[in-house]
């Protein structure tokens, strides 16, 4: 039965969850044409392939003999390449020096066409891993939606590699889906390799590897997928080239001595704040109280069936977790809410409508943020301002950071994925003296 049928088959039993998920799809579908308006209206930014140019200059800089990472007058890296050395070579075949001799814009096209289509595909084999089958047409519609899904978008506009890691995790999901079957040593492997490769390009994703406490040949294959990738840039860049990504490392983005985030009230579309609302103390605090929580509940799970919900629960934290990440690594989202709506599917307690609204959620952030900001600039807050005025501008404010979209998206993300497998969490030996 394809996708289609077999959740309009649930219309009587789960109502509410068929009409959201066909109201997501529908506005997934419509989406790339609203964007369309919005930026022809000035709002939506340009496809400018910002990040591209960081890119290829490192391409460039490694091919001439020259330092990888280039500091700014200010002592800052902003605008440089930012990632491990032996990342370079992922981007030789968009370089200007490359054989294929491609233009900016049709490096960025590459790009974004490359990344998009092994999310595409990586995601049909997950929900293929779940069991279930995808029309033709499907296939299609599920190409459009992942094009029409906003942090895509966004990562499209700057020729970010948010979607090309949310399609690494995708692929670490399919891994984890097939790593019990009879063959399943090549399945556990490739999701421990996905998994770190996209947790050393950005050490921001690291909570993904949630999964890996599960099981020892997964963890063990992102260890060796680690050691290899350490060597390879040892050998290729030299040791040089890792000093100074250190002083990268120490600057940081959001760790270290770089600027202060921009607030999300000062909005641009790849603005995302979690913790904006609470602090800095108390969000470093909510961070290192969730890795401990993600880190004991995927440990005393082990034995438990919710492998596919803890790569969820680890994914869907990212963005909770990390010191700073944007909008477009919301994308990451994606094989998180297939993971959970899969599983809760098959609960006769489930929640499948949960990741759904979760979907959308980050669907809208970039500009259901603008929307909220512009309803409380131009109408709350002037309403208000006579009664009052000296509270109006940091209520404003804070209504502004607690209630972006993408926020409520990951924390519903996240609550499922943890109560669940909390839930299946076992004590440990000795809470029963044993």
């Amino acid at each position: 039965m394809s996708a289609l049928r077999k959740l309009w088959s649930l219309r009587r039993r789960r109502p509410w969850f068929v009409t959201g998920s066909l109201g997501v799809l529908a506005f997934l579908l419509a989406y790339p044409f609203v964007h369309w308006w919005l930026q022809s209206a000035g709002i939506a930014g340009r496809f400018g392939y910002f990040d591209l140019g960081a890119y290829r200059s490192a391409v460039n800089n490694w091919l001439a003999g020259d330092p990888l990472y280039v500091e700014n007058d200010d002592g800052g890296y902003h605008g440089s390449y930012l990632y491990p050395p032996v990342f370079v070579l992922l981007f030789v075949p968009v370089a200007e020096t490359s054989l294929l001799g491609l233009s900016f814009r049709q490096a960025g096209v590459l790009l974004n066409v490359v990344s998009v289509g092994l999310l595409w595909v990586g995601l049909q084999a997950a929900v293929a891993g779940f069991g279930l089958s995808l029309a033709w047409y499907e296939r299609g519609l599920l190409l459009w939606a992942v094009a029409g899904f906003g942090p895509v978008i966004v990562s499209m506009q700057l020729a970010q590699v948010s979607v090309f890691l949310a399609a690494l995790l995708t692929f670490g999901l399919v891994g984890v889906l097939y790593d019990d079957e009879p063959d399943g040593r090549f399945a556990a492997c490739t999701a421990g390799a996905a998994t770190a490769v996209a947790g050393t390009m950005k050490f921001v994703y690291a909570p993904v590897g949630a999964h890996l406490l599960q099981d020892r040949r997964r963890f063990a294959a992102a260890v060796a997928t680690g050691l290899a990738l350490a060597g390879l840039s040892v050998a290729v860049f030299g040791v040089d080239s890792h000093l100074r990504y250190l002083d990268v490392l120490t600057w940081g983005k959001g760790w270290g001595e770089s600027r202060a985030p921009y607030p999300p009230y000062l909005w641009l579309p790849p603005y995302y704040r979690p913790f904006h609302a609470v602090g800095a103390t108390a969000g470093l605090v909510a961070r290192a109280g969730l890795t401990a929580a993600i880190t004991a509940v995927a440990l005393l799970s082990a034995d438990a069936d919710v492998e596919a919900e803890t790569f969820a629960l680890g994914a869907a934290a990212i963005p909770l977790i990390a010191p700073r990440v944007y909008t477009q690594d919301l994308a990451v989202l994606l094989p998180a809410a297939v993971a959970l709506l899969a599983t809760e599917l098959r609960r006769a307690d489930g929640r499948p409508l949960v990741p759904v609204v979760g979907v959308w959620l980050a669907a809208v952030h970039a500009y259901g943020l603008f929307a909220l900001i512009v309803l409380l600039n131009d109408h709350v807050v002037p309403t208000l301002n006579g009664l009052l005025p000296l509270a109006v501008a940091p209520a404003a404010r804070t209504v502004a950071a607690l209630g972006q979209p993408g926020l409520w998206a990951v924390l519903l993300l996240v609550g499922l994925a943890m109560y669940r497998v909390a839930a299946a969490a076992s004590r440990p030996g000795w809470v029963d003296g044993r």
